[in-house]
C-alpha cells in the first residue's frame, strides 16, 4: 500500500509533538490525570497494538496470551487493535498524531520509537524496572541498549529477531544447484532456478521484501557502515552499492515477474509451496515452516566480495515483540497499573515459552532452553545465531522510516528497470531525515 502523502502528513504532525511537547523524556513527571470515579463492576479498558495481527502468523498466539491474561484479570479489557505488515505502522503513526494514543503497544527500534519518545508520547519506564529488580532481571542484559535513549529506557524487550536466507534444499537437490556462500554462488544457482522455471528468490517491493536489499548492504558494510549511514552529509556507499547488485539479480530474473505488484504473504507463499528456492526472511519465519525442516535449511547471507571478512555476518536485534506504554496511559492514574500488569504479562516467562513453542520465538528473558520446544529449524536458527561473526543491526533502523518506506522502498521498482539511479534515490531519502 503506497501512501506517500499520508506519511508526509505523518512525518509534519509528529514534528508539531515534538515541537510542543510540555516534557522533556528524561523529566517525566508522575501527573495523575482527574477523572470521574468508577465503580468496581466497571472494566479498566486498554487498547493494545502491534504488527502482530491480521493474517501474521504470531495473531493467534498473541489473541491466547490477551485472553489468559484478561482471564486472570477481570476487571481489565484489553482492545486488541494490532494489524498486519505494512498496514500497522501507518496505523499507529496515525493514532499518535491524531491523539488516539495507544495504551501498550509493540514497536521495533529505530527511527519510529526515537521520534515519538522525542515527542514526549512513551512512557519513561527506568524507575519502574528499578523498583521490581526481579522483573528487569529476568532480561539479557546486553539488550537494554536498544530500548536506552539519555540514559532511561523506554522499552522491554522480549523477542530477539535476526534475517539470515532461508532455502528449499530440496529444490537446490533436484537441480543441483549451489547453495550460495558467495555472491558468485548465489547468481549460478539463480540460473539454474529461473532455466528451469523455478523463481529463485522470493522477493516483493514493499518493507518486508527489503529484507534481501538489507543484507546485501549489510556484507558490503559491515556494523559500521550499517549503523552509521551518514558521513559528511553522504549516504555510505554501501546503501548505494546494494542497489547496483539487486539490480543485477533483477536484470539476471531472480524474482517473480509480479514482484511490483504482490503482497507479503503471497511472497512468503512462493517459498512455503516450493514455487521459489530462496527468500531472505527473519527468525520470526521459521514458525510459517511447520513440519518442513528436511526440506528447508538457513544460511548466512552470502559474502558479497572475496575479500574482507562479512562471512558469518549476521543481520540482528529486536523484533516488534518489544513493547511500550503510552505517556497518556502513565499519567492515567486509573490505567497506568493495569498498563503495567499488562507489559508484565507480555514479558512474563510464560508468554516466552508460549512464543518460543508456537512461533519459533528466540525470547530475551531468561528461559529454559530445554523447555521450550523448539523445532529442528529454530535450532538451526539458533546455531546460526550463536556462530555468527559480526552481529549488524537492521538498516532500516538507522534510516527515517518514513523515508525508507516512502522513498526508498517506493522507488525501488524505478532503480531495478533503470528508470532512476540509486543515488538520486538516496539524495531524495537524505532530504527526508536520515538519522
Amino acid at each position: 500500500m503506497r501512501r506517500n502523502f499520508e506519511y508526509m502528513a505523518l512525518i509534519t504532525l509528529l514534528l508539531l509533538l515534538t515541537a510542543f511537547s510540555a516534557c522533556s523524556p528524561g523529566t517525566q513527571s508522575r501527573i495523575i490525570v482527574n477523572k470521574e470515579s468508577i465503580s468496581q463492576n466497571q472494566k479498566i479498558k486498554l487498547r493494545f497494538i502491534s504488527s502482530w495481527g491480521g493474517s501474521d502468523p504470531s495473531a493467534d498466539t498473541l489473541q491466547q496470551v490477551l485472553n489468559r491474561f484478561t482471564d486472570m484479570n477481570p476487571g481489565i479489557e484489553v482492545l486488541n487493535e494490532s494489524t498486519f505488515a505494512e498496514d500497522f505502522l501507518y496505523k499507529l503513526k496515525i493514532d499518535f498524531a491524531s491523539g488516539y494514543n495507544p495504551d501498550v503497544f509493540g514497536l521495533w527500534p529505530g527511527s519510529d520509537i526515537r521520534a515519538l519518545i522525542k515527542a514526549g508520547k512513551v512512557a519513561d519506564l527506568t524507575e519502574l524496572l528499578d523498583s521490581d529488580p526481579q522483573w528487569k532481571d529476568s532480561f539479557k542484559k546486553d539488550m537494554w541498549s536498544y530500548n536506552t535513549m539519555e540514559g532511561r529506557i523506554y522499552g522491554l524487550p522480549l523477542e530477539i529477531i535476526y534475517e539470515a536466507l532461508f532455502i528449499n534444499k530440496d529444490l537446490f537437490q533436484k537441480y543441483n544447484a549451489p547453495i550460495p556462500t558467495t555472491y558468485e554462488e548465489l547468481k549460478r544457482a539463480v540460473q539454474i532456478f529461473r532455466k528451469n522455471n523455478i523463481v529463485p528468490i522470493a522477493y516483493n517491493s514493499l518493507a518486508e521484501g527489503t529484507y534481501i536489499y538489507q543484507n546485501i548492504a549489510a556484507m558490503l558494510g559491515g556494523r559500521k557502515g550499517i549503523e552509521e549511514p551518514v558521513t559528511e552529509g553522504r549516504i555510505n556507499r554501501c546503501y548505494i552499492d546494494a542497489m547496483g547488485y539487486m539490480k543485477e539479480l533483477y536484470e539476471l530474473g531472480a524474482f517473480p515477474k509480479e514482484a511490483f505488484n504482490m503482497n507479503s504473504r503471497d511472497r512468503n507463499n512462493l517459498f512455503l509451496n516450493k514455487q521459489a528456492a530462496m527468500i531472505v526472511q527473519g527468525s520470526w519465519f521459521t514458525g510459517s515452516l511447520g513440519d518442513k525442516a528436511d526440506t528447508v535449511d538457513i544460511i548466512p547471507f552470502p559474502r558479497m566480495k572475496e575479500e574482507g571478512d562479512s562471512a558469518g555476518a549476521l543481520v540482528y536485534g529486536l523484533g516488534n515483540g518489544n513493547f511500550h506504554m503510552s505517556r497518556t496511559a502513565w499519567e492515567d492514574d486509573v490505567k497506568r497499573e493495569a498498563a503495567v500488569k499488562l507489559l508484565k504479562a507480555l514479558t512474563s516467562k510464560d508468554t516466552a515459552y508460549v512464543f518460543a513453542r508456537q512461533r519459533g520465538m528466540l525470547p530475551n528473558v531468561t528461559v529454559d532452553e530445554s523447555a521450550a520446544g523448539y523445532s529442528l529449524l529454530v535450532e538451526r536458527g539458533r546455531a546460526l545465531l550463536n556462530h555468527s561473526g559480526e552481529r549488524i543491526g537492521p538498516p532500516d533502523s538507522f534510516v527515517d522510516r518514513s523515508a525508507w518506506e516512502g522513498i526508498i522502498v517506493e522507488k525501488f521498482p524505478y532503480v531495478l528497470e533503470g528508470a532512476l539511479s540509486a543515488e538520486a534515490v538516496w539524495e531524495e531519502a537524505l532530504k527526508k531525515s536520515i538519522q
